[in-house]
């Protein structure tokens, strides 16, 4: 695999690579994208009934991309670091965590959400700032190859019930998210804030 990779100038060959990968026979994006859509919705329905046990760390979070992606792509529950993606990863003008680094910023990412409890026994409005800058750095990280958005949502409504908190993050549109992780970037969480306290049920 490459050393490094630049998603936003080498579209073509993302999207050959990620056609390559699946484990669905899909022949075009088109069909891959409407494939894993049906696939992981019901994955995510299940999880949601019956959630995998964990200890809400890094390796929790690689479990629930691996529940949700296993049937879809070759590298499910493995990082840009683990399958060789060690260089830039980028959305437009948004540069997310440097392969190279991966392990190390998700250890200083996780262990700052044991230290503060995994956001138990927090007001809603606590909950919702706190939440809102772990999200912020969940996406920054954006470790995986794919499927990064639909892990965190789930990862982050467990994550609420497990403090007290009933999240639905489902309703959040495409649009508001990619808002949220632009201003997120620049250490503004107010997107992030807005999608938690609406989610909150």
């Amino acid at each position: 695999m490459p050393k490094s990779f630049f998603k936003s100038e080498s579209l073509n060959d993302f999207d050959k690579e990620l056609l390559s990968s699946n484990l669905l026979g899909a022949k075009s994006l088109n069909e891959l994208h409407s494939l894993e859509k049906n696939i992981t919705a019901d994955k995510i329905l299940h999880l949601k009934l019956t959630p995998i046990t964990g200890d809400f760390d890094y390796a929790h979070f690689k479990t629930l991309h691996k529940e949700l992606f296993q049937d879809i792509y070759v590298w499910a529950g493995q990082d840009r670091y683990d399958i060789g993606y060690r260089g830039v990863f980028r959305k437009g003008d948004t540069e997310f965590t440097h392969g190279e680094t991966l392990p190390e910023v998700a250890k200083g990412l996780f262990d700052a959400l044991k230290v503060e409890n995994f956001f138990k026994n927090l007001d809603q409005e606590q909950f919702v700032k706190s939440t809102a800058s772990f999200l912020n750095g969940l996406n920054i990280l954006h470790p995986f190859r794919e499927g990064n958005g639909r892990t965190q949502r789930l990862f982050m409504e467990l994550l609420a019930q497990n403090a007290g908190h009933e999240l639905d993050l489902s309703m959040v549109g495409k649009s508001v998210t990619i808002q949220a992780s632009i201003l997120g970037a620049k250490g503004q969480l107010v997107g992030f804030e807005k999608i938690i306290e609406q989610g909150i049920i």
